[in-house]
């Protein structure tokens, strides 16, 4: 579970809002009761482990060490777009292509906690990068395939624009994200992109009002106990890894065989020149 949240210190983060605007209830099971599914989806599995696998490979630019984060992949993966032989192949290939990036790192796997009123916005950004004297933020994305549909998508976007909002935040300017897409596919037109999706200062201003209009539905929802179902959130992506107890009912026995418990990390805090944000 994210270390970016907390209802008692009132700290949110960008995946806890996007859950909350797609379904209250699906919020309330893994953020308020904190469920999550005893076997990891395998998409969801694999796409954590390649961003590790990058993560490694923009601080150390060592090929073989960054392979070796594939090694969290269980052997018994069946899906073979998402075994560590798929993993590796489709990781070199991107070693190959970026081996030279055009723009200057500013940061890599920033945190941040920045204050919005009288609650605090947190998260971690991929990499912040100056590029013909812009300042932009990277994001990773794995997916099947690229094209503007995929990358439409991510403006506007409310991670995104609040990792615009921080980054503006934190180093003073923020000209919008770079999409670093990466298409798993067998054979896909295009294995790797990058889109630059820009924001204006009004956009990254109205992610503030947004930020406060959420989390205030979300401590309303808390303080009455009235969790709304969104029917249309529940197969947009598959079906929803709690799915069974909407239809079925939240029973314990139900939620004991099917799910456990992950703790909350407790959040870090800093203060640094009148702001919060985390190194």
């Amino acid at each position: 579970m994210t270390e970016n949240f907390s209802l008692k210190e009132r700290i949110y983060d960008s995946s806890c809002l996007s859950d909350y605007m797609g379904c209250p209830k699906l919020f309330y099971y893994a953020w308020v009761r904190q469920l999550v599914t005893k076997e990891e989806k395998p998409a969801l599995l694999f796409g954590r482990v390649f961003h590790d696998v990058l993560r490694t490979w923009y601080k150390t630019n060592d090929v073989d060490k960054a392979i070796e984060e594939f090694k969290q992949l269980p052997t018994t993966m069946t899906d073979e777009h998402r075994t560590r032989e798929w993993g590796e192949a489709v990781f070199k290939q991107y070693a190959e292509r970026y081996k030279t990036e055009q723009g200057e790192t500013l940061y890599l796997e920033k945190k941040f906690i920045v204050e919005i009123g009288e609650k605090l916005y947190a998260g971690r950004i991929d990499r912040i990068q100056k590029w013909n004297e812009n300042i932009y933020v990277d994001d990773h994305k794995t997916t099947k395939s690229l094209g503007m549909s995929f990358f439409n998508s991510y403006r506007p976007n409310i991670q995104m624009d609040g990792y615009c909002f921080a980054c503006r935040e934190v180093v003073g300017r923020c000209d919008g994200a770079i999409i670093n897409g990466i298409s798993l596919a067998k054979n896909p037109k295009e294995r790797f992109q990058r889109f630059p999706s820009s924001r204006s200062n009004a956009e990254l201003d109205r992610f503030k009002s947004d930020f406060t209009n959420w989390t205030d539905e979300i401590e309303r929802s808390v303080k009455s106990g009235i969790w709304k179902m969104n029917t249309g959130f529940c197969t947009r992506w598959g079906k929803c890894k709690f799915w069974e107890l909407c239809v079925y009912g939240d029973d314990e026995r139900r939620i004991s065989q099917n799910f456990k418990v992950e703790e909350l990390k407790k959040v870090e805090k800093e203060v640094e020149n009148g702001k919060k944000e985390g190194n």
